[in-house]
């Protein structure tokens, strides 16, 4: 069964249709313009474009970041309602995320998959560190759903 049919399945049985636009952000392209509008969101403190960035409901998974500052693991990773008040902040102590390299690994489950490197810089950090991470978008919401980061060891 082909990709787009079995989302189409999916979405017959979840009673839901993915719309053509949240597929498309589970392609590499869509992938990667939406990892762009997160960094420069994220780097610009507008909480209100990060909010719509990720997925509500049963489309959202986590947000965790593994090592300090600014941890998020374990239930605070899980809670999509403390997500904004961690980007305010994480703003307020001036933290900036450089792309250093991004990967699409495909589909999966209704989500496109995805790998990453950020150099990770703020106030509260003595010098920028590289963190590795992960994430997927949700083909039916178009937002992520998935976004977890720590530092390299």
């Amino acid at each position: 069964m082909g990709v787009g049919l079995a989302s189409l399945v999916a979405a017959a049985l979840l009673g839901s249709a993915p719309s053509r636009v949240a597929g498309e952000s589970c392609d590499e392209r869509g992938m990667r313009q939406h990892v762009a509008r997160f960094i420069t969101a994220f780097n610009r403190g507008e909480v209100k474009t990060l909010d719509r960035l990720f997925a509500r409901g049963t489309w959202w998974r986590w947000f965790a970041v593994g090592t300090a500052p600014g941890r998020r693991i374990q239930g605070a990773a899980y809670n999509r309602k403390t997500l904004v008040k961690y980007f305010r902040t994480r703003h307020g102590r001036h933290e900036r995320l450089q792309l250093q390299y991004l990967q699409y690994n495909g589909l999966s489950a209704g989500y496109g998959h995805f790998q990453f490197q950020v150099l990770r810089k703020a106030d509260d950090m003595a010098t920028p560190v590289l963190y590795i991470g992960k994430g997927a978008m949700s083909c039916f919401t178009g937002n992520f759903a998935v976004w977890s980061m720590g530092a390299e060891s």
